[in-house]
């Protein structure tokens, strides 16, 4: 769950890229969660590190809101998304803040969403910020299969002398589940994409507690994007060092869902517990 990012591609995703073993997976502690079916807390812990990840959401269910705090790889963590929406549900905005971004100067980044009516989807994110000295310009646009399912996201970031691609993502799916994530960086030299990383995914058979499907491209939270709960990743860099393998085992409450899980990764372990209301 510590995957949550928005278009903010000059940190987002050098952090998505160098950081994907760790972050792939939500993995949660000891003890289970309570039998409700609305996901509002994830308490992870690994080692001497620990972390919350809160949830709130509309009376209809959508969500308003992620916060994380605590302590993971030895720093303090503080990131607050706020997801401002229409009379109709619409992701409209979203407000991000985060310790990392007031360290070099940023109060909040505020990112635009547009939204297609016409074939009821998102079809970009644009931000605006500064940074070193810098005005920087962000855009993420989304493109979909017939189906509606979110193919590729591409970013592009304008540091003053126009929009220029930097980043893509291709999506591929197995029924109702994300099957696979393709990260490409743009090659300026060759002005093409070079790929990265591909990460490819299992799943079980239970209920997934968050389910955003249809507002995958704007939350990209990719272990939530499927009906199902993800048990494996396995990654395949460009650097064989950066090559992973991540798997999760659950305990379910009485509505299917995760109660608890442990992640492993490489020699690395964590537990999570999931809270419901």
């Amino acid at each position: 769950m510590k995957r949550v990012l928005i278009a903010v591609s000059i940190f987002s995703s050098l952090f998505l890229l160098s950081c994907r073993k760790e972050s792939t997976l939500s993995g949660s502690g000891s003890g289970g969660g309570t039998e409700g079916t609305r996901l509002v807390k994830l308490v992870n812990k690994a080692g001497q590190d620990s972390s919350v990840s809160e949830f709130s959401y509309t009376s209809s269910g959508k969500i308003t809101s992620f916060k994380a705090s605590g302590v993971e790889s030895g720093q303090a963590i503080d990131l607050r998304i706020s997801y401002i929406r229409n009379s109709s549900g619409i992701i409209q905005k979203q407000i991000l803040k985060g310790n990392d971004f007031i360290s070099i100067g940023i109060d909040s980044i505020v990112t635009i969403v547009n939204y297609d009516a016409a074939n009821n989807r998102y079809k970009n994110a644009v931000s605006v910020f500064s940074a070193f000295r810098f005005n920087i310009r962000d855009s993420l646009v989304f493109n979909y299969d017939l189906t509606g399912k979110l193919i590729t996201e591409i970013d592009y970031t304008d540091q003053g002398s126009g929009y220029k691609p930097a980043t893509k993502t291709e999506y591929g799916y197995t029924g109702t589940n994300l099957l696979s994530e393709k990260f490409y960086l743009f090659n300026t030299i060759t002005s093409g994409f070079t790929l990265k990383e591909t990460d490819t995914y299992e799943h079980d058979d239970k209920k997934n507690p968050l389910q955003f499907a249809s507002e995958a491209a704007v939350l990209n939270m990719n272990p939530f994007y499927s009906t199902n709960n993800i048990t494996k990743a396995t990654g395949i860099a460009s650097d064989p060092a950066d090559n992973f393998v991540s798997t999760e085992t659950y305990t379910y409450n009485s509505s299917n869902r995760p109660a608890t899980s442990i992640n492993v990764t490489g020699t690395d372990t964590s537990a999570t517990t999931y809270y419901y209301q």
